[in-house]
């Protein structure tokens, strides 16, 4: 029996994208706060894992030509692997799954760590072009803790490298036209908050972090955590309340704004998108992990919502809030 890992995060940008488009006040920005929200999901990063990443780590790069990949583990000790894409699937022995703490983030990150020993077993990782990487992983108490293991895939590379070479006509054009457009038209950078706030990407990307990685990538923000009290879903959720339970997770106050983190389960048989024209209340931004919640008992039935306001959580989608309102 194996039990599947879905990365959070990897359909962020997309979410985020459209979001931004109908949500946030400087819409023409909706691009770069997709890429600020997850950066490490965005288009860009998909012609090879381990480019833009962090690399004072020592590292072992093995290429992949097709053979299982030996990945051995010191127990207690984590292990970072870096895929040459995202990983949107990845199936361990449940055997394993007991004896580890396994945490797949967006950008194509693998972060093992053994809790005992066990022998060798065949892991698979899926990449979201569709390539079967296969890993032998095994833990052992009396090795050196391993270096950060670097998958490469010569094939992506050299794509890479020939799509750098020779832009396709889309990015031509679309560079062309940038370099026409005044300084002043250009806007902020993405990250940057306006009057001394920190940005709604910044806020949203903080959130997200604590459920889509270790807690030591969590980006650095000066937030306070402020307590958050439940809420039942039907007083500030339309329509889609019949079939989600929404809870809140954690809050945290920056600057003059909160940023809320929820639980989000979908009870249906069917897949329900993410809507946020069903919430009310007193709203500034809304971002999600994943565009849509699968079916319940399907395996990716759960995410995480991102609410942005100006005041806390419960006072923002109190009764008398009910009227939907986005601002700035």
């Amino acid at each position: 029996m194996k039990r599947r890992y879905r990365p959070f995060g990897s359909t962020l940008p997309a979410v985020a994208l459209a979001l931004a488009a109908a949500l946030a006040p400087d819409g023409g920005r909706a691009e770069e706060i997709a890429a600020a929200v997850a950066p490490d999901a965005a288009p860009a990063a998909f012609g090879g894992g381990d480019r833009g990443r962090e690399t004072a780590s020592p590292a072992t790069r093995v290429p992949w030509r097709g053979d299982p990949l030996a990945v051995p583990l010191k127990v207690g000790a984590e292990r970072r692997i870096d895929f040459p894409e995202p990983i949107v699937d990845l199936d361990v022995p449940a055997g394993l799954e007991r004896q580890s703490r396994v945490v797949l983030a967006p950008g194509g990150q693998l972060y093992w760590t053994a809790k005992t020993p066990f022998e060798p077993a065949r892991v698979l990782a899926t990449s979201v072009g569709g390539t079967l990487y296969q890993l032998d992983v095994g833990a052992r108490a009396d090795i050196a803790p391993p270096e950060r293991l670097v998958v490469t895939d010569p094939l992506l590379d050299a794509a890479a490298a020939a799509g750098a070479a020779a832009p396709d006509e889309r990015t031509r054009l679309e560079r062309a036209a940038g370099a026409l457009l005044p300084d002043f038209l250009k806007g902020a950078p993405a990250g940057g908050g306006r009057a001394g706030r920190p940005d709604y990407a910044a806020l949203a990307r903080f959130a997200l972090a604590h459920y889509s990685g270790p807690a030591r990538l969590i980006p650095k923000l000066d937030a306070a955590a402020v307590p958050v009290a439940p809420v039942d879903t039907r007083d500030w959720v339309r329509v889609q309340s019949a079939f989600l339970t929404v809870r809140p997770l954690r809050q945290w106050k920056a600057g003059d704004l909160y940023v809320t983190a929820l639980g989000v389960t979908n009870r249906a048989a069917f897949e329900v998108p993410f809507d946020p024209l069903a919430l009310r209340g007193d709203l500034t931004f809304a971002a999600a992990l994943h565009p849509a919640l699968g079916p319940a008992g399907s395996g990716h039935s759960g995410t995480v919502w991102v609410l942005v306001t100006r005041q806390p959580f419960n006072q923002a989608v109190a009764r008398n809030a009910s009227t939907l309102r986005f601002g700035s």
